[in-house]
């Protein structure tokens, strides 16, 4: 068996931005670890994150690789996906180098087109007392990412790309959470999307693909207020503290009715969720853990901590930079936003 390289990197392909982890697994080499983000609108003067294009990306990967060693490591690449890809499969036992095949045969009847066009990844549960292998399943189109494939292989021979958002960001919540005792929900909000995974030690996973983020914010305020997409981004990034009009971005969220309308909406679905996992199980969703670049937005995460009230369950932050990342100092830029690519930098 070839031994296992001592530097894993996970990199997050994000809408908004590319965020990359480096891990070291010797221990005595942990304070060389690095979080390290490109930000697409803060490097390329965009003006709306809808501008965003493969060049942009080459040119984000190409400044943080160049900083980390990576043709000495294993690198797990995830790019955002724009649609729900994670299922949850229960299959009997089975050998491992038999897994991956009989997953592809899974796959196809869940697929809208042949399971040939998707490239596929996985990661496993705890075994249930029945000793069923518990898989979570992550699918992504090929054509969707054929140019990094190619970019990739330029670059190093130890690169794999992998789903990202709901799945490496799962398996790192069971990683830092391995002895659940009750049903919890997780809800990463992020940039263009965001997920609601359902984690049951006594159930299998529920998954909620949510059409939410920080860009539809940014839209809903930049039309209503008249002012550009890029300045209120800053100012729910708190690098400004009143608009162009010197309106403070928590009047602009107050005098909005539409995002009032879209919080509302999302808390509700959420809340319909948790109230099917409780029919169906019997298992009340006890506590949401809240992770996502969306949280350094201070209004967005005084809704949700307001948990008790909006969502009707307690709930708490979930970064875990404080967990893997112990010598890192957290600050704006950096929290919140890497649970997947610490999840892939782990896998």
């Amino acid at each position: 068996m070839a031994k296992s390289k001592k530097i894993r990197i996970g990199i997050d392909i994000g809408t908004n931005s590319i965020k990359l982890a480096s891990y070291y697994t010797k221990k005595k080499n942990r304070n060389l670890t690095q979080l390290l983000r490109y930000d697409f609108l803060e490097k390329d003067n965009l003006t709306d994150i809808r501008e965003v294009n493969e060049t942009h990306i080459m040119t984000g990967l190409r400044q943080l690789l160049a900083e980390v060693p990576y043709r000495r490591a294993d690198v797990n690449v995830g790019l955002s996906s724009e649609y729900q890809n994670t299922f949850f499969l229960q299959l009997p036992q089975i050998g491992s180098h038999e897994l991956k095949q009989a997953l592809f045969w899974e796959l196809a009847p869940l697929l809208s087109d042949p399971v040939d066009n998707y490239d596929f990844d996985f990661a496993l549960l705890p075994q249930t007392a029945k000793k069923n292998v518990n898989v979570l399943l992550a699918v992504i189109k090929k054509n969707r990412i054929e140019w990094l494939v190619k970019v990739f292989k330029s670059l190093s021979a130890n690169m794999k790309l992998m789903e990202t958002s709901t799945l490496p960001t799962i398996d790192l919540f069971q990683r830092s959470h391995p002895k659940l005792s009750e049903a919890v929900g997780i809800l990463q909000l992020g940039g263009s999307n965001s997920h609601y995974t359902i984690m049951d030690p006594a159930q299998y996973p529920e998954f909620l693909y949510l059409p939410f983020g920080g860009n539809s914010l940014n839209r809903i305020i930049a039309k209503a207020a008249d002012i550009g997409f890029t300045e209120v981004e800053h100012l729910r990034r708190g690098t400004l503290e009143k608009s162009s009009a010197n309106v403070p971005l928590t009047t602009l969220y107050m005098e909005n009715q539409k995002i009032e309308k879209q919080l509302k909406e999302l808390s509700l679905t959420i809340r319909k969720l948790n109230f099917r996992h409780f029919y169906n199980t019997s298992q009340k969703v006890e506590r949401l853990y809240l992770t996502g670049g969306l949280m350094n937005d201070s209004f967005i995460r005084s809704f949700f901590t307001m948990s008790e009230k909006i969502m009707e369950i307690p709930a708490e932050l979930w970064d875990p930079i404080t967990e893997f990342y112990p010598d890192i100092e957290i600050t704006p830029e950096l929290a919140y936003q890497f649970s997947t690519a610490i999840g892939l930098s782990l896998r």
